[in-house]
């Protein structure tokens, strides 16, 4: 990210250069009157993407390949789950960004890193996962505001899916369907804790960009998810 000294507006040109295990260089251009509009190519690298992270979710979930090799009915458990924290964790806070940098005029797909997605499938097996599967790309003039609101729009919406998921864990938790109270539980602490790990200040985290623009959003986003991680803990469950 760079500032134009000549200009008096603060605008900024967004090119996130893409590098080996990101797919294809991006194209520099902006597709007229496009909103949410998807290439072919960058089809591919969000189901490579979805794909190879719910594997990975699915293996660490379970403790590693050898407890699934042991018992495969675990997966009956843990692959609803990891597929449920890879659409919205992942996928539902990548499409916010695109949507919004979209809303700007910017050119914005999404674009894998292979590297990192072999990477978590590897560390899966062993029963962890440490996840830097892609990002959208950006590229377009901008100012320093707008740049903070694309980055600020990802952890609000895992913020958002957590608040959602709160009424089905508090009033299912207890009934004989186990899978809806757990699958509320596990929604709310996965975005909580994606939110929570965008937010660190450091670049190329939202964090970075939004602290940037406005210190204030970025305390409350960050007070958000404090209150909504301590309401959780503090919660009851009702029984029926």
């Amino acid at each position: 990210m760079w500032r134009d000294p000549s200009r008096t507006n603060q605008n900024y040109q967004i090119k996130y250069v893409v590098s080996d295990g990101w797919g294809d260089p991006i194209q520099v251009n902006r597709r007229s009157n496009s909103k949410m509009s998807f290439s072919s190519y960058e089809k591919e690298q969000l189901k490579e993407s979805i794909g190879i992270l719910t594997v990975a979710f699915t293996l660490a979930l379970s403790d590693g390949l050898r407890v699934v090799m042991d018992n495969p009915n675990i997966l009956v458990t843990t692959l609803p789950l990891a597929f449920a924290a890879v659409m919205t964790g992942f996928l539902l806070h990548e499409l916010a960004h695109k949507w919004m940098a979209q809303q700007y005029g910017c050119w914005a797909e999404y674009r894998g890193n292979k590297n990192g997605l072999y990477f978590a499938l590897m560390m899966s097996v062993f029963g962890f996962l440490l996840a830097a599967p892609g990002a959208v790309m950006v590229s377009g003039n901008i100012t320093n505001r707008q740049n903070g609101i694309i980055a600020a729009v990802g952890p609000l919406t895992n913020i958002a899916i957590a608040i959602i998921a709160f009424p089905f864990y508090i009033f299912t938790a207890n009934i004989d369907v186990w899978i809806v109270g757990e699958l509320a539980r596990f929604l709310i602490i996965i975005n909580l804790i994606l939110a929570g790990f965008n937010m660190i200040p450091v670049q190329p985290l939202d964090g970075s960009k939004i602290i940037v623009w406005n210190k204030a959003a970025y305390f409350g986003i960050v007070g958000g998810i404090i209150t909504l991680a301590i309401a959780y803990w503090n919660m009851p469950t009702f029984s029926f």
